[in-house]
């Protein structure tokens, strides 16, 4: 046979058929039935090659649930009732595959957020605890001329630090990760740029949402009963 094209290779996303073993969709020959039949077919003989599947491709304006009910009609006639084939529509296919993304989506956006809220918790708990050890400190400040709002962005400052940490961690982690899944998996894992900048603000927004609290409380304190504290 005459190669005539090559398709672009696509990446695997699951199993493509129904008896749910993988099909390499890279190692597939497309070719007329006609030139199948008439090539690969046994002549003269009753035992004939078993076909895998037949692909239809249909008109832009077709409808493929009524195609394959007819598909399906036609099967069971010349199969006398034996479900013994499967009829799949990509459109379906397609369907269940966004449904099952954005299932996956609203998980993984619920485990974020949990994840989010422990830490931001986490963050807002070492702060209370840097100003109740540090009280005195913020009496002697407060006495020496420090305003309120210097003493709410000294701590608001510390909590985004401890964030900004934070975040930088989690990204070296998250491209070892990928690395390793790559490597091991021998999976492909892309680590874009949007992604990285957009995790790193969430990290900082973290820290100065649930520092805010703790700070204006450190502010709040007389300065008098700080200095007098022990």
């Amino acid at each position: 046979m005459e190669v005539v094209g090559v398709l672009s290779e696509q990446v695997m996303a699951g199993a493509q058929n129904s008896g749910g073993a993988m099909l390499d969709v890279n190692n597939i020959i497309y070719v007329p039935l006609n030139t199948m039949q008439y090539r690969f077919w046994d002549q003269g003989r009753n035992m004939k090659d078993e076909l895998d599947g037949i692909d239809l491709r249909l008109r832009p304006e077709a409808d493929s649930i009524e195609t394959a009910k007819v598909v399906t009609a036609v099967l069971n006639s010349t199969h006398h009732g034996m479900q013994d084939f499967s009829v799949t529509i990509p459109a379906a296919l397609l369907a269940q595959q966004q449904r099952t993304q954005t299932i996956f989506t609203y998980v993984m956006v619920a485990i974020a957020a949990i994840s989010l809220l422990v830490g931001g918790i986490g963050i807002m708990n070492i702060v209370l605890a840097t100003v109740m050890e540090r009280t005195r400190e913020i009496g002697i400040r407060r006495s020496i001329g420090a305003r309120r709002f210097d003493i709410v962005r000294q701590f608001l400052t510390e909590s985004v630090l401890i964030s900004v940490g934070g975040g930088l961690l989690g990204i070296a982690f998250g491209f070892f990760l990928a690395w390793l899944i790559a490597r091991t998996a021998e999976w492909k894992t892309i680590v874009t740029t949007s992604s990285v900048v957009i995790a790193f603000g969430v990290s900082v927004a973290v820290g100065m949402v649930f520092g805010i609290y703790p700070a204006v409380k450190a502010s709040r304190i007389n300065p008098i009963d700080a200095l007098r504290y022990e």
